[in-house]
């Protein structure tokens, strides 16, 4: 099953070095592909090298692209990778875990 979804950096620091880990550990155990796009390129998830190659600043759309066998796995995971932009991966005062992470 394969999803695609529309994802917008919203933390300050943009993406960068511990957003990336953040990620990778996330999809290290799906078994399937977990990439993100950004206009030509695309990031495996499960590398912080791939994923610090994107060089996104607050404000740029990525696409999340999630390719697995398992419908409950991969709805799962396209969920908590979008939570993690949501919330802005905890960073920045409008995160919700950001006031109980310091």
């Amino acid at each position: 099953m394969k999803i695609s979804k529309k994802l917008t950096v919203k933390n300050k620091a943009g993406f960068h070095l511990r957003v990336a880990s953040m990620i990778c550990k996330k999809t290290a155990s799906f078994n399937g592909e977990v990439c993100l796009i950004k206009g030509p390129y695309r990031a495996d998830c499960k590398s912080c090298l791939d994923l610090l190659a994107i060089m996104a600043p607050m404000g740029v759309e990525l696409t999340l692209e999630v390719d697995g066998s398992d419908e409950n796995e991969t709805n799962s995971l396209v969920n908590a990778i979008t939570e993690m932009f949501n919330t802005k991966f905890g960073e920045d005062e409008f995160a919700p875990n950001a006031a109980s992470a310091s």
